[in-house]
């Protein structure tokens, strides 16, 4: 049975101001992203001692074992993170347009529960941009410098210590880059299917409009993007290349990583300051 435009009309918020939902979004996404750096750095950390006791121990590294077990590792970690940022944002949206829905109530899209596992399956397999190759590719780095060591006639130990002192601070910088690009994407795009649904479920004509930071760390692409607004079915323009949301892959590498760039979703009918 489809939903009648007249049950649903809070999609409509009257006056919109960018930078309050901004701040709400980045609230969200900041709190997400902690939770994720924190996994993260401890996995990378262990993964590379563990990696350095076996090689002082027994004198042997194999990049392509060591990183299919850092792949085995993380990849269960990353998809839960993508379901938990999937219910978060969700729910988010919910508690926006529905104000009678308790906090703790379970992610509903107009009395529907959402099958949050296949929603990520899709996400997962579709993109891996941060992380395509990280693993075989920390692994190999790990395997040159052990082989630079020996070359100097260094100790079990001493390449170790090497090791040790060169990508352990890798692990955290490398870490936040993983954590920060990938709430933010996984948001962008599970806030995109949230206000697909609305469209398509309600009938009621729902656009988005991109919004920049704008500070001295933003593209100039994102800034020339800012303001943009389209149809939900139609892409932004983002530096001559077509996205659907802030952190779709379809971007490239380039307009994706570290990106802060927000979506703000509306009813046709709403002002947008």
């Amino acid at each position: 049975m489809r939903t009648s435009r007249k049950q649903f009309n809070n999609f409509r918020q009257g006056r919109v101001s960018t930078r309050a939902e901004y701040r709400r979004q980045l609230v969200i996404r900041n709190n997400l992203e902690k939770r994720f750096y924190k996994k993260l750095n401890t996995l990378f950390r262990k993964f590379i001692n563990v990696q350095l006791y076996l090689y002082k121990e027994f004198g042997i590294f194999e990049s392509d074992i060591a990183a299919q077990r850092l792949n085995e590792e993380l990849m269960p970690v990353i998809f839960l993170h993508y379901k938990r940022v999937f219910q978060a944002i969700y729910k988010s949206n919910e508690d926006k347009y529905d104000m009678n829905r308790k906090a703790d109530e379970e992610a509903f899209v107009f009395g529907r529960s959402i099958d949050f596992e296949a929603l990520v399956s899709t996400y997962f397999t579709s993109r891996q941009l941060v992380l395509s190759g990280i693993s075989t590719r920390l692994a190999n780095r790990i395997s040159a410098t052990i082989e630079l060591g020996r070359a100097d006639n260094l100790t079990l130990q001493q390449i170790a210590k090497l090791v040790s002192d060169k990508y352990l601070p890798i692990s955290r910088t490398r870490a936040a880059l993983i954590s920060r690009t990938e709430t933010h994407n996984a948001a962008s795009f599970a806030s995109n299917a949230y206000h697909l649904t609305v469209e398509k479920e309600t009938g009621i004509k729902m656009l988005k409009k991109w919004v920049a930071v704008n500070d001295n760390r933003t593209r100039s692409a994102h800034s020339s993007a800012n303001g943009q607004t389209v149809d939900m079915s139609e892409d932004f323009l983002v530096g001559g290349v077509p996205m659907g949301y802030a952190g779709d892959s379809k971007g490239g590498a380039k307009n994706v990583i570290n990106c802060r760039c927000v979506i703000v979703y509306v009813d046709e009918r709403d002002v947008v300051n």
